[in-house]
């Protein structure tokens, strides 16, 4: 469509902000300040390890994840978007209108009705007809999820019967991601509105976080093309336009009067290379936050899941598999395997099934799938319980995962807030460089803390070395080992874990030392491991360390695991 205005000076003219569903809105809790840096390990950096933006079926984008990184000095951002949803693997390409339930390639979409007025289907068309300036609306609910997505490189094309002139309008409806406050306008979702056949010129009005955009059409049926991340770099500049997903579209009518759709078909021009796609879009934070490291990543999602760091970044090949997930053993640990073969580490996804003894188990007698890190620290208080059962179990039969913290945040709006998963990643590293993040990560220097509640730092020495993560070899004599947490909460402790290293069985064998001062030393035998929790002053759980083992030799442990006593 041409221009045929100024979008940057383009004031609202008509009502929209009562047209469909309500969208979100945002505030901010306070920020903590950071921990010092120091250690012989590197400095303490911080990573969210598992976030979702406009690339998922989420309302959150990259924007709003960056501008709570920065607000409580998160150092490094991996982008762990679906990988079939990056690709649109198995997404519908047509949203057809013919009935109330349509199927593509085994995929199912249903129109929900909402508001006053009713819709008939005939002739492989929806009529729908209004009665108020509210709107009658069909809601697009597709199976898993299937259309939801980046719009970056999407264009539609509707199928549309407009109302007669001065008895309402036809209307498209998008559902974009949430982005923080900008331009004067609050934080929160942002939405286009497309009014088909309502003026006989192009136009495009902005108000706040609602757009709407008049797209001329004739009367009777005809094909209108819609090109949503052209109208929102026109309606709001400042934002980056590409960093949208079409969370949700719906079709309707405004007014009192009749509007028909056909179908509404999607194209996505560049999902053949769709990494590239998503590379360009954090490319276009790089001047806006410099001092943030940002990384692609995947969420392997069609497989038990599995977040990839690092290393040569390919999209797997699923061929023409519909978005449905292989959950057996098998899959996974081909996937591992694919994700090591390019370089990469690969994180167990929120692993816990239906048991804590269950999952410790499976994850001894599948050495975690051959994964290097493990989420420990996710979702609520009796998930974490439940994680750390597994933990045990894993630590005292040498099954050497890294566990981190992780948020697995699909909308972006307060990292801070009292939330259940809202868990960050430390680890002692040289820099925030990917190498140093690789590196930290294999050699289990990391811990995971709750930013609302602890933001201190954990150190664990054998001897005067640094061992967070460490398996320590000393030919059969005990070691000093000292557990040390800074910055504790007020009225919190720390507690230190200590449990066996026999193999013997796939169930923890612990004993638990409070150290309220935050320092703990004891002598550690061959045989044996340590590791630290930290808790509030109501006993909550706020930060969780990665164990430190002692044994007789290094026989069968990596060489970054390796420490000498």
């Amino acid at each position: 469509m041409e221009r045929e205005l100024s979008r940057r000076s383009l004031l609202w003219a008509a009502g929209v902000a009562g047209l469909g569903v309500p969208l979100l809105s945002g505030c901010t809790s306070p920020a903590p300040a950071r921990p010092p840096a120091g250690g012989s390990t590197g400095d303490p950096v911080s990573v969210a390890m598992h976030l979702h933006s406009s690339f998922s079926e989420g309302t959150a984008s990259m924007s709003t994840h960056l501008a709570q990184a920065q607000r409580l000095g998160v150092d490094a951002l991996f982008w762990t978007d679906h990988d079939f949803r990056v690709s649109a693997q198995g997404y519908r390409r047509r949203l057809r209108l013919g009935a109330a339930t349509d199927a593509e390639h085994g995929v199912e979409l249903t129109w929900k009705p909402r508001g006053p007025g009713r819709v008939g289907y005939a002739d492989g068309a929806a009529e729908l007809t209004g009665t108020g300036d509210d709107g009658f609306w069909l809601d697009a609910a597709a199976w898993n999820s299937t259309y939801s997505g980046s719009i970056a490189d999407t264009t539609l094309a509707v199928t549309v019967r407009p109302a007669a002139p001065g008895g309402g309008y036809a209307a498209v409806q998008i559902d974009l991601s949430y982005h923080p406050a900008a331009g004067g306008r609050p934080a929160g979702q942002y939405r286009l509105t497309y009014r088909i056949g309502a003026a006989a010129q192009a136009g495009w009005r902005a108000d706040g976080l609602e757009g709407q955009v008049d797209v001329p059409a004739p009367a009777g049926w005809s094909t209108v093309t819609l090109r949503p991340v052209d109208d929102i770099g026109g309606l709001w500049p400042d934002l980056v336009a590409q960093d949208n997903a079409l969370h949700k579209l719906r079709v309707g009518v405004v007014g009192a009067g009749t509007a028909g759709f056909r179908e509404v078909a999607l194209t996505r021009a560049r999902r053949a290379d769709s990494l590239a796609l998503m590379r360009d879009v954090m490319g276009q934070y790089l001047e806006r936050y410099p001092d943030r490291r940002q990384y692609a990543a995947l969420e392997v999602s069609l497989v038990r899941h599995l977040n990839w760091f690092g290393g040569e970044l390919v999209m797997p090949d699923y061929g023409d598999q519909a978005p449905v997930k292989d959950d057996g053993i098998p899959a996974a640990q081909a996937m591992v395997a694919l994700i090591h073969r390019h370089g990469g580490l690969a994180s167990y996804n929120h692993p816990l099934g239906a048991s804590p003894q269950a999952t410790a188990a499976h994850m001894v007698a599948t050495r975690a799938l051959g994964a290097d890190v493990v989420e420990v620290a996710y979702g609520g208080p009796s998930i974490v319980d439940g994680m750390l059962h597994v933990l045990d179990a894993c630590a005292r039969n040498l099954v050497l995962v890294t566990a981190n913290g992780v948020t697995d945040d699909h909308e972006g709006t307060d990292w801070y807030a009292d939330r259940k998963s809202n868990w960050i990643t430390r680890m002692w590293a040289r820099s925030a460089e990917l190498p140093d993040l690789q590196a930290a990560l294999r050699a289990g220097r990391a811990w995971a803390y709750k930013p609302n509640s602890w933001n201190g730092t954990l150190r664990t020495t054998a001897g005067d070395s640094p061992a967070l993560g460490a398996v320590v070899a000393t030919g059969g004599r005990p070691v000093p080992v000292t557990v040390a947490a800074t910055d504790l909460p007020r009225g919190g402790t720390l507690e230190v874990v200590t449990g066996r290293a026999d193999r013997a069985a796939p169930v923890p064998a612990i004993r638990t030392t409070p150290a309220p001062a935050g320092i703990h030393t004891a002598d550690l035998a061959p045989g044996s491991y340590v590791r630290a929790v930290v808790r509030d002053a109501d006993g909550r759980i706020v930060g969780v360390g990665n164990p430190t083992w002692v044994v007789r030799d290094h026989a069968g442990i990596p060489a970054e695991r390796r420490l000498t006593v």
